[in-house]
């Protein structure tokens, strides 16, 4: 066999879809494989964000669609993947990056508030993996990236919903990878830990002392960035990841690996 990077690692051509791509790490994800290659297709609720993120991929030389939709509204996602495949006229990897949080203790928090993240994390993943998993079975292979947390396995005060709605795209995922295991349909998760995210900048800045916290608890001592993700989401769409499914790979600089806030590496 004769190896070369393009023909194992290139995602050049492919057509890729990805939710929250209007911001944040579906933002950043989007720009990064379509600097990669990948023909991407930019699902969002609102129009006007990722038309923008469309355009500047596309002014740059990519290859970008903004298909506004809710994903968890299940006729929107049928109506955006139907956009998707008359425009390119293929789909070969999701990356399921649309999320949300509420931060509050469970007793206090609104039920309605609790619902919104698991639709929002959970179902858009559940519904997005449906539709697009009907056009991977009929050309007969696909990989589906979900994207989800360090927090999927670690719990934490006040963040009950997100947790949860992070542990079940875990459990989905592996369970999604078996059932189309003989159908060259791959899926994984890739599980960051905090990502420096627009969002998230408000959160640190509202909470002095909070980076300093968390970074202390991160083995290599520094928060995670979106260019970090983008290196594997590609290698998880790539050739290269053939005989990888059903895997929850974690993008948090050792975090899933220990905890070094009391003892300090070398």
């Amino acid at each position: 066999m004769k190896y070369d990077m393009d023909s194992m690692f290139g995602i050049a051509g492919q057509v890729i879809a990805i939710t929250g791509g209007g911001s944040g790490i579906g933002k950043g994800l989007c720009e990064g494989l379509a600097e990669l290659g990948a023909s991407v297709a930019i699902i969002g609720r609102t129009l006007e964000r990722i038309q923008s993120v469309a355009d500047a991929i596309n002014q740059n030389g990519g290859h970008a669609l903004a298909v506004p939709a809710d994903v968890t509204e299940y006729e929107a996602v049928e109506k955006a993947f139907g956009t998707i495949l008359g425009h390119f006229g293929k789909l070969n990897g999701l990356v399921n990056c649309a999320g949300i949080s509420h931060v509050e203790s469970l007793h206090t928090m609104p039920l309605e508030k609790f619902r919104s993240v698991i639709d929002v994390n959970f179902m858009g993943t559940v519904n997005c993996t449906r539709e697009a998993g009907k056009y991977m079975l009929e050309s007969g292979s696909g990989r589906v990236v979900n994207i989800s947390s360090l927090a999927g396995i670690v719990g934490k005060p006040n963040y009950t919903a997100y947790t949860s709605s992070k542990g079940a795209v875990d459990a989905f995922t592996k369970c999604m990878a078996i059932e189309w295991s003989r159908r060259d349909i791959n899926v994984n998760a890739v599980a960051p830990a905090l990502v420096e995210t627009e969002i998230n900048r408000r959160q640190i800045a509202e909470n002095p002392g909070y980076l300093d916290g968390v970074i202390d608890t991160i083995p290599q001592h520094r928060t995670c960035q979106i260019e970090y993700m983008v290196g594997t989401v590609a290698f998880l769409l790539s050739p290269a990841s053939a005989y990888i499914t059903g895997q929850v790979i974690y993008c948090d600089g050792g975090s899933s690996a220990g905890n070094v806030s009391v003892i300090k590496p070398i």
